[in-house]
């Protein structure tokens, strides 16, 4: 659907896993470059990442720059 979901909350700890459900390629980058990137995810494809920073993380994919997201990290 060539959308993230837009606001997506979790505990500290939590595994959060992207499943790339369109026919095209994605990446789930963090908008600060260091936190995640997962790199090219070919359809089909899926990303973990273990939430272990409390904070509010802008991510975006590289190839379809109008697709973003938030991902907050709680205690």
């Amino acid at each position: 659907n060539m959308s993230f979901p837009v606001n997506t909350s979790v505990k500290k700890g939590t595994v959060v896993k992207w499943y790339n459900q369109d026919g095209y390629a994605h990446t789930v980058t963090s908008d600060d470059g260091n936190s995640f990137d997962s790199g090219n995810l070919a359809s089909g494809a899926t990303f973990s990442y273990t939430a272990n920073t409390v904070g509010t993380f802008q991510y975006h994919c590289n190839i379809h720059t109008g697709m973003k997201g938030t991902l907050t990290v709680t205690n």
